[in-house]
């Protein structure tokens, strides 16, 4: 049985749509996961983004509440130092007195 030249030729011409199909496909496959994965990278990117941005507040709140602390601090010492005159004012007169 011979095949005619335009039948062979159609053959080969579906062979090679198949593969390119195929071709095609893995194309596809492998463009859908590249853009998933770049969109897992802008989300990533978005989130880091957002962390940062939610740490320099946390900074900012917590040198505000450093601030707070050493004034705090500061007011308690000076206090403290009237208080440690006074009583030592107090124990210089008892001492006279005795």
């Amino acid at each position: 049985m011979i095949m005619s030249t335009g039948l062979i030729i159609d053959l080969i011409l579906m062979a090679l749509l198949v593969v390119a199909i195929g071709f095609c496909w893995r194309l596809d496959r492998r463009l859908n996961a590249l853009k998933t994965g770049q969109d897992g990278f802008r989300a990533a990117a978005r989130e880091l983004a957002e962390s940062v941005t939610q740490a320099e507040q946390a900074i900012r709140q917590l040198g505000r509440s450093r601030d707070d602390v050493g004034r705090e601090l500061q007011d308690k010492i000076d206090e403290a130092r009237l208080l440690a005159g006074a009583l030592g004012s107090r124990v210089s007169s008892m001492k006279r007195g005795l």
